[in-house]
């Protein structure tokens, strides 16, 4: 079966203004040796799917054609958050090309372990070319934090596939120490792979207007993430564990850790 990937990239990067702006967000910041995130994840995600198009906001399509130019373009006329983003990506693509597995990735998130990633998201797309779930890659914590959402881990299914008990909102700190104790929780990526049959099914039962979404009606659309139109609902959704050096970078201080040296770019350096 056909492997397709979504890159979601229509996001304004708020948290890391000023070196992030409206006009330039963090996906397209070149702070990796002159790279960009949104570079560095079309990369990685090229050598396992057929066909990569990347979702952005209208204003965004220039520079993505300029930090992606081997990318297809769905432009979102309006923001209208992940659901009916991801939503009108998966319809265009079942669209076009057929019943396909389709990875949905944020564009602004940094893997150090680009080899254990690739690993890890051949594994879910294996998996939900044969089967009916719906399929999130959760991350394993290396600490107790409130910055993230958490997944609650079940049964494993099969070696590597565990049935996803829950989604958890971010949590107060005291929460989260008990979710590391605990062992069998993750943090909640945004990563998602499916078949485009299988989501549509699951979007129509789920959440109908959203189902119905088209560029045409896509500013009457309610802004709602996937995880409350979708995956909070979905009854057959399952997870898989990835450690692979995962950070949002969504602070100064994550960037750091990372290896950006921030007072370079924010005294006007580049490269």
């Amino acid at each position: 079966m056909k492997r397709a990937a979504v890159i979601l990239a229509g996001g304004a990067g708020t948290r890391l203004r000023p070196l992030s702006s409206d006009e330039n967000p963090k996906q397209f910041l070149r702070l990796f040796n002159g790279r960009s995130l949104i570079q560095m994840t079309f990369a990685r995600v090229v050598p396992l799917a057929s066909q990569v198009y990347v979702s952005t906001n209208e204003r965004y399509a220039p520079l993505v054609r300029e930090h992606v130019p081997g990318a297809a373009i769905i432009a979102e006329p309006a923001r209208r958050n992940t659901a009916p983003a991801i939503a009108l990506s998966c319809l265009t693509i079942e669209r076009e090309i057929g019943d396909c597995v389709i990875a949905v990735l944020p564009s602004d998130h940094y893997i150090g372990d680009d080899q254990e990633f690739a690993r890890v998201l051949g594994h879910a797309y294996d998996f939900a070319a044969t089967h009916d779930e719906l399929v999130t890659i959760g991350i394993e914590p290396s600490e107790p934090t409130s910055e993230y959402g958490y997944l609650q881990l079940g049964e494993e299914l099969e070696p590597g596939i565990i049935r996803l008990e829950r989604f958890v909102e971010k949590p107060p700190r005291e929460t989260a120490e008990e979710f590391l104790r605990a062992g069998n929780y993750a943090w909640n990526a945004g990563m998602f792979v499916w078949r485009a049959s299988v989501f549509r099914r699951a979007l129509e039962t789920a959440a109908p207007e959203v189902a119905r979404v088209t560029r045409e009606n896509y500013e009457s659309m309610p802004s709602i993430s996937i995880d409350y139109a979708l995956m909070e609902k979905a009854a057959r959704v399952v997870a898989l564990r990835g450690d692979f050096g995962w950070s949002d970078v969504g602070s100064f201080e994550a960037l750091r850790r990372v290896g950006v040296r921030v007072s370079k770019y924010m005294n006007g350096e580049t490269g």
